[in-house]
């Protein structure tokens, strides 16, 4: 039997979440998270309490398992991404690159892109031993950016899932002669339940503009996204590696 570690799978109604319960019908799950609240609605998998932005918890937590054969990043967000704002919900304001607080720098970094290094580079002795796949979970905002004035994202989130893009085409290149695939995909505005919260105060304001700017006309779901990550898993996709796949309904075109 195989076995994959999900890492941001606990919140219902999230990407991560579903991720955990479609890989269950077919591998061990072990999901690394914060929110010991949502273990529970995942009663199928091995659940660590773990910050995923700390390299000792990582380190100490992949200590833990033997066999790893998937990787999938989706821990990320610009808020309910620490030990003392999990619960707090969406922050008020825009958040950009000359007006965030160093300690929003670091926080926000640390979540959505120093937790794939963590994550990979502990992953990538046991993933070496009979190859596997990475899925590395990045934003249409790396592509676009987040506009001036938008709220519920952040201008370190874009800087940071545009690194996770970086390193993951760096990986692929380490990672190829040992028969481990990794590649990412760049969700565009999805139903998650942290889309719900900024809807609540922005209207049609999503996090990275204005929602009637998407071309399909509406935003992603849950399902869609977390089925492309689960392809990405499997063999069927055993000759694709090194990529990013944008999930967005052309928003990034647009």
């Amino acid at each position: 039997m195989k076995t994959a570690v999900v890492t941001g799978a606990a919140k219902p109604e999230s990407i991560g979440h579903e991720v955990a319960i479609r890989l269950q019908r077919e591998m061990d799950v072990v999901v690394l998270d914060l929110f010991e609240e949502g273990f529970s609605s995942l009663p199928g998998a091995k659940c660590i309490k773990c910050d995923v932005s700390d390299p000792a918890e990582v380190e100490k937590a992949f200590g833990s398992i033997r066999q790893i054969d998937v990787l999938v990043n989706c821990v990320g967000g610009s808020w309910e991404i620490t030990k003392d704002d999990l619960r707090a919900g969406p922050r008020r304001g825009f958040r950009g690159l000359t007006n965030c607080s160093l300690e929003d720098w670091n926080a926000i970094r640390g979540a959505n892109l120093d937790s794939v290094f963590y994550c990979c580079r502990a992953a990538a002795p046991l993933l070496k031993k009979q190859g596997g796949a990475v899925v590395n979970v990045s934003s249409v905002a790396a592509r676009k950016g987040i506009p001036p004035g938008a709220e519920g994202s952040s201008g370190p989130y874009a800087v940071a899932k545009a690194g996770v893009m970086g390193l993951t085409r760096q990986l692929a290149l380490e990672l190829g002669e040992f028969g481990v695939r990794v590649n990412c995909v760049a969700p565009g505005v999805i139903a998650s339940g942290r889309l719900k919260k900024v809807l609540k105060f922005s209207g049609d304001q999503g996090p990275e503009g204005p929602l009637k700017q998407i071309p399909m006309g509406r935003v992603g779901t849950v399902a869609e996204t977390a089925a492309l990550i689960v392809a990405l898993c499997g063999d069927d996709t055993s000759y694709l590696t090194g990529v990013t796949i944008d999930v967005n309904g052309a928003s990034y075109a647009a």
